[in-house]
């Protein structure tokens, strides 16, 4: 036992004034002889002891009240406590919002059951108690307030379809958490313990905070997803030939077969634009095409489906494409090159337009001559293959304020190519002669090396320079230089050239995952979400999509026409794989700070949390036994009370003067 106040029970040495008035109490009573009750005198030695006996009851229920109220004052405390006994305590409650707790727990969704569990924490929390509230995946909801407060900030959270990083999301909620005085503190982490949420090592810090972490039930199946589409034709595609969607599959946690062929087949079915547009059987872990219609000009939106398979939200995909007319190039160079053939061809099959003035630029070898780029939104440059021009070709890149040279390389021998993201092989193409691409000052962060050679080294750079798309490759288009041109990839690789590769300067390049923020285009004003809800924007500012599904971007652009564009966020498919982390590998993880383990039931997660318990307050126990005590020690004091004549007349005593 302890007592919060131990100086309260110096009050219990009260209990000696009873004693000693007990002790002084002198009998000052005259008695007068009265012949005629002296029969009585036979009953005054029984009567006598009595009356001592209730004394010494009285005295022991007086010493027994003060004695109570003196250790109800002081605060005693018996054994460990529940979860409300803990000494005041600063708690950083983070509950997972990720896409994983999405799956069944019982006959409901695990969110809900940690949502349940962390309103559990937050009415075991006392007045004196601080909360600071972390979702998995967002904002912080609550800074230093109180539980009801913090009650009211839980009710605001949702789930999301992005992926949680665990480790971060602990070190940030304890570092927030105050180290003031004496206060106890404490983390407590609602979540699937997903083990690919809980990769990163958190950095080292001074705070050592214990850390409390609910342990769920595993689950009762492998969960399928579909962890990525690629659209073969990208986001902004031209009109006038097929295009189509590769997706692939996958099933992961406990029980999940490592072999394909024993997984069973995923049956996936493609919508467009809100109609069902194919459907595909592919089993479980490998790669399926579905093939769009023709798509007319404009903005156009779908989405993959897969029959449910453990947390759903994974089990749909979704995409955006701007179906454009085909892009006009105009080729500067020799009209019998290889590179002027390959553009004919592929002009003459309607896969290109045809303009004076066209919106892609070619210019292979000599750059000298005039400004070919002027007009185009897009250019694409093509080594000389005398490295003698080269200093010519790097002035026309620094003229344009290109912030990449090409340099010499003498050294590059025989290499491969490293397969591109697009729906074409380089396999068998080898390259033997090459200029080492170099940014300048460090390059930009919108740069992308589309190609590289199989030691690593850019082959095909994309940057940007003063609003036009460049593309630059490493090696002439001749038959010294590499096998390209002979290949029977030249014709695809200059169509993801020309078409695809030059388009992506039409925002938004690419999907995006859920959770993840990206940077909205200059002219954005407004962004609808799946669930048609509409907040307006800053252009240029960062926006994180929290929900799975096409989001639609509104604004003016520079000219004051109205822009829209659509783009798609997807659950990351590190989501995909439920497998929680071990108990060694936690521990290990958050080295150096304490890591206890609390679940699957609501009683063992009560009984984990508020490590710094004191005891259970008996104070109210103490309390009532006082009450008790004054009932009695009011019943056995009442004047009379043993004194009442009865119809004998035995018990009755006459004296004269006072007793004290």
């Amino acid at each position: 036992m302890s007592f919060l106040y131990v100086w309260a029970i110096a009050l219990g040495l009260s209990a000696i004034v009873p004693l000693i008035l007990h002790l002084r109490r002198r009998q000052t009573d005259r008695r007068v002889s009265f012949p005629a009750l002296r029969y009585l005198s036979r009953a005054e030695d029984a009567r006598s002891r009595s009356l001592v006996a209730s004394d010494v009851l009285l005295l022991a229920v007086r010493i027994g009240l003060l004695i109570a109220l003196a250790l109800a004052a002081a605060g005693p405390l018996l054994g460990r406590g529940g979860a409300r006994d803990h000494e005041p305590t600063d708690i950083a409650l983070i509950v997972d919002n990720s896409a994983s707790v999405g799956r069944l727990d019982g006959d409901r969704l695990l969110f809900e059951s940690l949502v349940e569990h962390a309103r559990a924490a937050l009415a075991a929390a006392r007045p004196e108690d601080r909360i600071w509230l972390f979702p998995a995946v967002g904002e912080p909801l609550a800074a230093g307030v109180g539980a009801a407060r913090a009650a009211a900030a839980l009710g605001q959270l949702r789930q999301t379809d992005g992926a949680a990083d665990l480790a971060a999301v602990v070190t940030q909620a304890a570092g927030a958490l105050p180290a003031d005085g004496d206060r106890r503190r404490e983390v407590q982490l609602l979540s699937d313990l997903q083990a690919s949420a809980l990769t990163a090592i958190p950095p080292a810090g001074g705070d050592a905070a214990p850390l409390v972490a609910y342990t769920p039930r595993p689950p009762a199946e492998p969960n399928g997803a579909l962890i990525s589409i690629e659209l073969t034709g990208g986001t902004t595609a031209p009109s006038g030939f097929g295009h189509g969607v590769i997706v692939r599959s996958a099933r992961a946690g406990a029980g999940a077969p490592t072999d394909t062929l024993d997984g069973g087949d995923a049956d996936i079915r493609l919508e467009l634009d809100g109609r069902l547009a194919g459907a595909a059987r592919t089993p479980w872990g490998t790669s399926a095409v579905l093939g769009l219609p023709e798509l007319e000009v404009g903005l156009h939106e779908g989405r993959l489906e897969a029959d449910p398979a453990g947390a759903r939200a994974d089990d749909l995909r979704y995409f955006a494409i701007r179906v454009v007319p085909p892009p006009a190039v105009r080729f500067h160079g020799a009209a019998a090159s290889f590179t002027g053939v390959g553009i004919e061809t592929l002009r003459a099959a309607g896969r290109l337009g045809s303009a004076s003035n066209g919106a892609v630029a070619v210019v292979d070898g000599d750059a000298t001559l005039g400004a070919p780029w002027q007009g185009a939104s897009t250019i694409v440059f093509v080594p000389p293959a005398d490295p003698v021009d080269l200093a010519a070709f790097n002035q026309g890149l620094a003229t344009l304020g290109i912030g990449w040279q090409a340099r010499v390389d003498p050294g590059s021998g025989d290499l491969g190519l490293e397969e591109p993201e697009a729906a074409f092989s380089l396999s068998g193409v080898r390259v033997r002669q090459r200029y080492a691409l170099r940014p300048l000052g460090g390059g930009s962060e919108a740069d992308t090396t589309l190609l590289r050679t199989e030691d690593g080294e850019p082959w095909l750079v994309r940057t940007e320079s003063g609003g036009r798309l460049a593309l630059i490759l490493a090696s002439a288009l001749n038959a010294e230089a590499s096998d390209l041109p002979a290949h029977p990839a030249m014709i695809p690789f200059l169509e993801a050239l020309l078409v695809h590769w030059s388009h992506l300067a039409t925002w938004p390049f690419a999907d995006f995952g859920a959770g993840e923020a990206l940077t909205l285009p200059e002219w954005a004003s407004e962004v609808e979400s799946p669930d048609g809800s509409a907040r307006n924007v800053e252009g240029g500012a960062p926006f994180t999509p929290l929900l799975a599904g096409v989001y639609t971007v509104r604004g003016t652009a520079g000219d004051g026409a109205t822009a829209e564009a659509r783009f798609a966020a997807n659950v990351p498919a590190t989501e995909a794989d439920p497998t929680p982390i071990a108990q060694d590998d936690l521990e290990e993880l958050f080295a150096g700070r304490p890591v206890f383990t609390a679940g699957p039931e609501a009683t063992a997660w009560e009984e984990g949390i508020f490590r710094a318990r004191r005891g259970r307050d008996i104070a109210p126990w103490l309390i009532a036994l006082a009450l008790a005590l004054i009932g009695i020690e009011l019943f056995l004091a009442t004047p009379g009370r043993s004194r009442r004549p009865s119809a004998d007349g035995e018990g009755s005593e006459v004296t004269s003067g006072v007793s004290s």
